[in-house]
């Protein structure tokens, strides 16, 4: 799909030679989308952003020096936390080496002579990279100054908070002292799950006639439901006026980053089950502050383990006080996320590459880099002193056996 972007564009330059006399100061674009590489080079952009929609990229990271050590850093779809066993270090290892194979095709500049352009190195010249991370949610690890972390940007919690529900979804929530809102995002369709799964969440929901659900249900097919009366649908929902509302009790979602983000802002419990690509991870990622429970796609259809997941959930009340402690720390951070980005844009945008904060250890050779010289040096001389102390000791040992000889 990019390929085709740049290849479009470069059969007529006409619409980038128009940005062109706009002089443009910076560019932010998706690390990715690759295509945008041709675009700045040919605008002649001097600082350049590029910028990671989900918590961390390894081939990110690397490309500006930054270390992203695979025995204690889930990768962007890994579904580990920070603390693994052997077997989990050596798939995180694989999954690891495997962004590395998947390269993104040549792509070459725009201006004659067309010449191929080292996305790697240019990357590393970049003065800032935002990536989707909060540092007080995010699993901890060592970052460079030139990574800002502005996970959280897109939740507004003022706002949030002063969103009026409609008269619909006010009156349910009205009806129990509980409620639950089950989402799984706008990809992936509760309409679509296997029945199994449908039945199985039905057959909890019937267990907790004491609990309002409302249920984001893509289709008006809800027969498997029985009109169960604390049960509600909706092809839609306000979900950040849901959460937001402290009539609501918990959430159940598929871990999506979006999601995530708003219930960790909102101080919601939630039971997370990640269902593909960087879920796995946010929801390893949110377990950490003990506010939530994560559950696999299968136990959707384990009535047991669901119905124990759900009765946890509404009356533990550690997982309520978590969830609160991590809300108050993100809205207390030093700084927010809109600021961090609108500042480090505009430095950037002024004084377009910064060579002060481009590590000198990413030109360094593997072995220089993990001192494995050093460490053979230091081991060469330790075995010669350890050499040498023996031949002494010998030498000692062997010049007394003679002394005594000689007296007999």
């Amino acid at each position: 799909m990019f390929e085709q972007f740049s290849d479009n564009l470069r059969k007529d330059l006409s619409v980038l030679d128009k940005l062109k006399d706009r002089k443009f100061d910076a560019m932010i674009f998706e690390a990715l989308a690759f295509c945008a590489h041709p675009i700045h080079d040919y605008l002649g952009i001097k600082a350049i952003f590029p910028s990671w929609s989900m918590t961390h990229m390894t081939e990110l990271s690397k490309s500006i020096g930054e270390p992203a050590s695979p025995s204690f850093v889930p990768t962007t779809v890994s579904p580990f936390g920070d603390q693994m066993t052997f077997q989990e270090r050596l798939l995180n290892t694989i999954g690891d080496l495997s962004g590395f194979l998947l390269a993104p095709p040549a792509m070459r500049s725009y201006k004659y002579p067309h010449q191929v352009l080292d996305i790697e190195e240019i990357k590393s010249r970049a003065p800032f990279v935002f990536v989707n991370s909060n540092p007080f949610l995010d699993f901890p690890r060592p970052t460079l100054s030139k990574t800002i972390a502005i996970g959280g940007i897109s939740v507004n919690v003022t706002q949030m908070r002063e969103e009026k529900l409609s008269k619909e979804f006010d009156e349910i929530l009205k009806k129990r002292e509980k409620s639950v809102l089950i989402s799984f995002g706008s990809i992936l369709r509760s309409s679509e799950m296997p029945d199994e799964y449908k039945y199985t969440i039905v057959r909890v929901i019937k267990s907790l006639p004491d609990v309002t659900f409302i249920w984001k249900y893509e289709t008006k097919d809800i027969k498997f439901a029985k009109n169960l009366p604390n049960l509600h649908f909706s092809k839609w929902v306000p979900q950040t006026a849901l959460l937001a509302d402290s009539r609501l009790t918990a959430f159940i979602t598929h871990a999506g980053l979006g999601s995530v983000n708003e219930l960790s802002y909102l101080g919601k419990p939630a039971i997370l089950i990640p269902i593909f690509a960087d879920q796995f991870r946010n929801a390893m990622m949110l377990a950490r502050h003990n506010g939530s429970i994560t559950l696999v796609r299968r136990d959707l259809g384990d009535f047991e383990k669901l119905k124990k997941s759900v009765d946890a959930i509404l009356n533990d009340e550690s997982y309520q006080i978590n969830a609160k402690t991590l809300s108050h720390q993100l809205e207390s951070q030093p700084f927010s996320p809109h600021d961090l980005l609108v500042k480090y844009a505009e430095y950037g945008a002024r004084f377009g590459e910064i060579p002060s904060l481009d590590p000198y250890h990413r030109k360094m050779s593997f072995v220089s880099f993990f001192m494995i010289d050093i460490i053979l040096f230091l081991f060469a001389i330790l075995v010669g002193f350890v050499a040498l102390l023996v031949f002494v000791v010998r030498l000692i040992l062997r010049t007394i056996l003679i002394r005594k000889l000689k007296m007999n």
